[in-house]
């Protein structure tokens, strides 16, 4: 959508539907085959219903020798009519959140459009609240593991990989049919069918050790009808997994667990959040990561868990310190 936006502001002239579809990011890398054509064609009308919704003033310039001929209809965006209104005004919170936006595209593909959008937000406001806004939401997919999983999904085909199980020295080969990428708790969880033990899986993206490998032969479609079973599933294990923190206000780590907390009780100095979670082991290491920010107190497997990253993070900072002495003596 945000590429169709650009293509139809940089053409003053316009373009027919059939420039669009062969030209355009998520249009042109699909136009192959009639089939698809005919799909591209519904999709394209989709969007532009889309883009009106949002109020994006499309147009559409008819042909000057063959009036009435849909080929040749051109559409365009008029980059004036996109500007902001000069007497359009946003209140701090609304500036913050959108600046917040605009930095979750910060390190994709759209970056410079994006630091574009922020540098105009901020003269918006000058006195606008920037508590959060050294925050950046991490919504990319994990490289370059995603990606093949998501590419095995498309096409349908069982893939191989290792994973590192938090209890375990060495990682385990899974020979599983990936069905879906599913986000939750700001990480990516792969929903699959082990082919091996017969059974849906859920693996988290951050675990997987090596290469994604593509096999040649497909997977049954209809073993994509557990997935809503499975995140079910999840959402149920998140639910039953109770966590309590207390974590200092105005901080990072109240900006990204305040949002999935169920209860919170603010504090002069402090909130204590109840919240669920999925993997004790990855939400432990993510804790660790907000520093003295977070206090946990329950459960204590989760408390215990934390002092174990820490315990094992201070011994190995030990171990290089003395390799270090030992390498200058």
């Amino acid at each position: 959508m945000f590429s169709l936006v650009l293509a139809l502001v940089a053409s003053p002239q316009g373009l027919t539907k059939g420039e669009l579809l062969s030209t355009v990011y998520g249009y042109a890398d699909r136009s192959h085959g009639a089939k698809a054509r005919t799909h591209l064609d519904r999709q394209f009308e989709r969007d532009k219903e889309q883009l009106r919704r949002l109020g994006v003033p499309l147009e559409t310039l008819d042909s000057p020798t063959e009036p009435g001929n849909n080929q040749l209809v051109r559409y365009r965006i008029a980059k004036h009519l996109l500007q902001v209104p000069a007497d359009l005004e946003f209140d701090p919170k609304e500036v913050m959140l959108l600046r917040l936006a605009a930095l979750a595209w910060s390190e994709g593909s759209l970056g410079t459009d994006s630091r574009w959008a922020s540098m105009k937000l901020a003269s918006f406001d000058a006195a606008a609240d920037v508590t959060h806004l050294g925050m950046r939401p991490r919504l990319d997919l994990p490289d370059p593991v995603a990606q093949l999983l998501q590419r095995a999904i498309l096409e349908r085909r069982a893939v191989k990989f290792e994973y590192q199980l938090a209890d375990r020295d060495s990682p385990l080969l899974r020979h599983v049919a990936p069905l879906h990428l599913h986000r939750a708790e700001n990480r990516w969880h792969l929903v699959s069918f082990d082919l091996d033990r017969h059974d849906y899986r859920v693996f988290l993206l951050s675990r997987i050790t090596s290469t994604v490998t593509i096999a040649d032969r497909s997977y049954d479609e209809h073993l994509s009808e557990g997935i809503a079973a499975v995140i079910d599933e999840l959402l149920a294990l998140r639910d039953a997994q109770r966590a309590v923190l207390r974590v200092r206000r105005g901080s990072v780590a109240e900006a990204r667990l305040s949002p999935r907390a169920d209860t919170r009780d603010q504090r002069e100095h402090e909130t204590s959040l109840e919240l669920g979670y999925l993997d004790l082991h990855a939400f432990a290491e993510e804790i660790v990561g907000f520093g003295d920010d977070v206090v946990v107190e329950a459960p204590e497997e989760l408390r215990s868990s934390v002092v174990s990253i820490l315990t094992d993070s201070l011994h190995r900072l030990h171990r290089a310190a003395a390799d270090s002495r030992g390498s200058d003596a």
